[in-house]
């Protein structure tokens, strides 16, 4: 099967203890914009918290392509903080945030239990 071509949302997690250890212990969140500027270089926009969309269709050729040979000499210390990263193929997005801030002002407030009542998880 041909490898296709598709918007790719690359999310990750990074260990806190090992970017403090590279970065000194208040300033590991540096490695995140370190990540970010690398990914806005290479057409990709910041999603939420650690994940990028990119902004054409990509294979995953070129993904691997892109953080194999590219990332990882940018950003040596990444194989070392690297708990968890992902690349998925994006089929369609909706962004639903004005939807759901339109239905919320034009509803009412109520509440879903009676004053007795307690949720259980």
């Amino acid at each position: 099967m041909a490898d296709q071509r598709r918007y790719k949302m690359i999310s990750f997690d990074l260990s806190t203890e090992k970017l403090r250890a590279e970065f000194g212990y208040d300033q590991y969140r540096k490695a995140y914009s370190l990540i970010g500027a690398f990914f806005a270089k290479n057409s990709f926009d910041h999603h939420q918290y650690s994940g990028y969309l990119s902004r054409s269709a990509m294979s995953y050729a070129e993904i691997y392509d892109l953080v194999l040979n590219a990332m990882v000499v940018y950003l040596p210390w990444l194989a070392e903080c690297t708990q968890k990263f992902d690349a998925t193929n994006v089929a369609s997005q909706s962004n639903m945030l004005r939807a759901i801030q339109a239905a919320a002002s034009s509803t009412s407030s109520f509440s879903l239990l009676d004053s007795d009542e307690e949720i259980l998880l």
